[in-house]
């Protein structure tokens, strides 16, 4: 997420914006788009609060090491990137997945360890705890083309069944599909590449040179359906 004044945006907006972001009523990350001036955006920046993990030079070497590995450049930035992958934290607290992701363990032998760059708790606060400008490990194949948003969600007796209960849950549904609206406008990322993790293998995007697959099931084609379809009304 890198804030940026398009030419047609003049020097008053920029004092504006300015102002706005000093007086802390903008999130920094969320304010502009990356082509589009913040003029021409259509979904305004939802309310984000800072949580970020630990993501120093050496675990951006490793994502680099990584992707050179899975997708043959050697790369830790993530530039417009046109997929989002919703996620479920199988955990019951916000801070679990944090801790989690800033631990930064092996996962499947390698490393980095694995992150996404947003968590929606289920009282509908959105954390950003990685830049959207950094590489995540949050989707096999699709970690240099995408951006993660986790929801905190215990799998309980399935993804459908979990799936479901952040459907109805008010506060936590709204927040995300706001995020993800917002997210989709600012990048251009068209609806149906809005996706579950679980759609992740057949996503067009997809690519990995190891060979792998993920096998996560979490937000299934057609719990996703249903998440798009209320966010259309968002962007519409």
């Amino acid at each position: 997420m890198r804030p940026r004044l398009d030419g047609m945006v003049g020097r008053s907006c920029a004092v504006f914006l300015a102002l706005a972001l000093a007086a802390g009523t903008m999130t920094p990350e969320l304010s502009l788009g990356p082509v589009a001036g913040a003029l021409e955006e259509r979904v305004s920046a939802p309310k984000v609060k800072n949580d970020l993990i630990p993501y120093p030079k050496k675990r951006k070497r490793q994502m680099a090491r990584y992707s050179k590995r899975h997708y043959g450049k050697r790369k830790w930035i993530l530039s417009d990137p046109p997929v989002i992958v919703l996620h479920l934290t199988s955990g019951s607290s916000y801070r679990s997945a944090w801790n989690h992701f800033a631990s930064n363990a092996p996962n499947r032998g390698e490393l980095p360890g694995v992150c996404a760059h947003f968590i929606v708790g289920k009282r509908g606060t959105i954390y950003r705890v990685v830049p959207t400008k950094i590489r995540c490990r949050h989707a096999i194949g699709l970690n240099h083309k995408s951006i993660g948003i986790e929801m905190v969600q215990e799998i309980g007796s399935g993804s459908h069944w979990a799936a479901k209960q952040v459907l109805k849950r008010r506060p936590q549904i709204r927040a995300a599909l706001r995020l993800t609206a917002h997210l989709k406008d600012r990048f251009g990322i068209r609806l149906r590449n809005v996706i579950g993790h679980a759609m992740a293998n057949d996503s067009p995007f997809f690519k990995d040179r190891q060979g792998w697959r993920n096998d996560h099931t979490d937000w299934l084609a057609r719990d996703v359906r249903r998440f798009r379809t209320r966010l259309r009304r968002l962007v519409s």
